[in-house]
Parts: C-alpha cells; sequence; structure tokens
C-alpha cells in the first residue's frame, strides 16, 4: 500500500520542519511526499528545497510564484497525487509512530469507508505536545476500530483514491478555507462513501496557526458557512429525551440525522443499555429520581447555540416544554412524530 502525502505550506519555517521531521521519523508505512510551497518567504522556501534535495525521489516539491490560498494549493497536490491513498495534512501537526500504517489498515477494513480522520487535538483529545508519544501508545489499544463521523476534519484528512476519483477535487470558492472540509465530506457522504475517525492513530494539531495571520479571520468564516449552508442547508441540534433509552429503529433514526451533519444530544436514565457510536452524537445521563428536572433545566439554560427541535417522549414533559417555548425557541416534537419532523 502507498500514501501520497501532501503538504500546503506558506512562511512558518520552524513549524514546518517539526512538522515534517516527525513525519520522516514517525511514519513507518510507505509514502511518499508532496510539498506545496505557496510562495512561502526565503527562509522557509529555502529549508523546502534542502529537505527536498535531501530526500530524493521520495519528495516532490511544487513552487508557486505568488500565494494562491490554501484549496489551489491543496488541490495542485490532489492533481499531482497517483497513489491509492492520498493525505492532506497541515504543517502545523507533528504524527506520532504508526498513525499512517493505522489509518491505511482501517481505510482496508471496509470498502465503504472513503475519509478517515486520526484522533487528535481537534477532536477532542487535547495532549500537551510533550506527550503525545505516550498517549499514542495508549491509543493503540483501539486498532482497527473507527466512529462514524458527519464530516472530517481538514488537518489531516486521509482519502481513498476511489473518493476523488468519483467527486472531484475540494470547491475552492472556499478560498483559504473554513468548510470546505465539511463540503468535501458532504459530497463524499453523497457518493456513499463513510467519513470516520480511526481511533488508533493519532496526530497532533497545533490548531489555528495559519489563520492567525490573517486579520479577516471572521469575515472569512461567515462568508464560507454563508456558500455551505446555501448549498447543504444549516446544521440543526436536536435534543432527544429518552429516559429508557432508544429502540433499534429510533437508532437507525438518529444515526442518520447525525450522518446529515446535524447534532444530536440524547438524555436518559444513568442505567439506560445501548450507545450509538458518531461523533455527531452526545449522550447525558442523569438519576432516574431527578431526571426529568434536569432534562426541563438543561434545556432551558441552554444560551449560546440553542436547540432547534425537542423530541419528548414523557407527555407531561412534552405540555411544559411547550408552555416555556417562548424561552427555549425549538419546535417540541413527540416521539411518534420524530420521523416526520426530522426529514
Amino acid at each position: 500500500m502507498s500514501c501520497d502525502i501532501i503538504i500546503v505550506v506558506w512562511n512558518q519555517a520552524k513549524i514546518t520542519r517539526r512538522c515534517l521531521e516527525s513525519v520522516v521519523n514517525k511514519t513507518e508505512a510507505g509514502c511518499h511526499l508532496i510539498l506545496i510551497d505557496n510562495a512561502s518567504n526565503d527562509e522557509t522556501s529555502k529549508y523546502l528545497e534542502d529537505f527536498t534535495n535531501a530526500a530524493g525521489d521520495k519528495v516532490v516539491l511544487l513552487k508557486n510564484k505568488t500565494n494562491l490560498g490554501f484549496l489551489k494549493a491543496a488541490n495542485q497536490g490532489l492533481t499531482k497525487s497517483t497513489a491509492k491513498f492520498t493525505c492532506l495534512l497541515n504543517n502545523d501537526t507533528v504524527v506520532t509512530r504508526g498513525w499512517l500504517r493505522e489509518l491505511m489498515s482501517v481505510a482496508e477494513s471496509n470498502p465503504r469507508l472513503g475519509i478517515l480522520n486520526p484522533s487528535s487535538t481537534t477532536l477532542g483529545q487535547k495532549v500537551p505536545l510533550k506527550d503525545i508519544d505516550k498517549y499514542a501508545g495508549e491509543v493503540k489499544k483501539y486498532q482497527g476500530e473507527y466512529v462514524e463521523m458527519a464530516q472530517a476534519s481538514g488537518f489531516c484528512m486521509f482519502i481513498k483514491r476511489e473518493v476523488i476519483d468519483k467527486i472531484g477535487l475540494l470547491d475552492e470558492r472556499y478560498g483559504q478555507g473554513y468548510f470546505e472540509d465539511t463540503d468535501y465530506s458532504r459530497r463524499a457522504k453523497d457518493a456513499g462513501f463513510i467519513i470516520a475517525k480511526a481511533c488508533g492513530s493519532y496526530v497532533y494539531h497545533q490548531e489555528n496557526v495559519s489563520f492567525l495571520r490573517l486579520k479577516k479571520r471572521n469575515d472569512l468564516f461567515n462568508r464560507n458557512r454563508k456558500i455551505f449552508e446555501e448549498r447543504w442547508g444549516r446544521p440543526k441540534r436536536v435534543f432527544v429525551e429518552s429516559k429508557e433509552g432508544l429502540n433499534k429503529r429510533e437508532n437507525e433514526l438518529f444515526l442518520i440525522v447525525a450522518n446529515k451533519a446535524n447534532w444530536v444530544i440524547i438524555a436518559r436514565n444513568k442505567h439506560a443499555a445501548g450507545e450509538l457510536r458518531h461523533s455527531n452524537i452526545k449522550f447525558l445521563s442523569y438519576p432516574a429520581w431527578m431526571f426529568y428536572v434536569l432534562v426541563f433545566f438543561k434545556i432551558l439554560k441552554r444560551v449560546k447555540k440553542k436547540y432547534d427541535i425537542l423530541i419528548i417522549r414523557s407527555r407531561r414533559l412534552k405540555n411544559v416544554l411547550e408552555f416555556f417555548k417562548f424561552i427555549h425557541k425549538a419546535k417540541v416534537v413527540a416521539f411518534r412524530q420524530a420521523e416526520e419532523a426530522l426529514k
């Protein structure tokens, strides 16, 4: 098996060196590096040239005379790539031993898997840089396991060749970035592929290093969010009250909802059995004797990112929440109406 690792670089010589040294020293699987120098300063360009010359035919360096923006540069790399697997890797990452081999192994385990992320700081496993090798050793107990995701994050996006052949390149309308990875994931899902996290692989990501240099970061985020939502719609936040847990049909319903990039928060009795494994599904476990009181206040206390839909099994709680709709603003739905409300 082989993988082309694509890394777009714009300045940041120190961080780029840290990333490339980790790839060279910690990658045991067969790989080929495609580096894109996106009109970096002299120090960074000189480092990339020296690194490429020392590596021989294991590295290709593409040099842009002007900064084309991240997405155009990434697409240059994707166009150059011919391997069975491709990995778009940010230069502000540090990989750990076995990271790529595990991604390859998980990808091979299911033909429907199309895009993978490793476990990472970005996905909630925040580990100090000095401890990442130790932590990577601990997650090896999850080798071969994966958790479905609604979308992959672009910091380390591992892509099967079939995905690129079927849906093409990143959408360059997203310019410098934000939402391009989510958009690509949705396109892959529509083409029948599964997006997932490989639990036994770990990559550290020092987030937002590049975007700290952009003065109009918020404007860019809002612009790209508008592009994304015009195409795919706004993701919803769905709160589910199910004290005794969910049956098989209900599990399938909420998995479909989560796979469409919506967030599903499920409140249940802490003794209820069963659990859906998905990045966009979160569980709240409350003691039985205080269950409905805690659910009620959880919903009403939500100030930021309010829930869009409340799916309530208890008739009494549903009636109470209908009365307090002027506070929580959400649509209140009984379980029997859930499938229709979530279309």
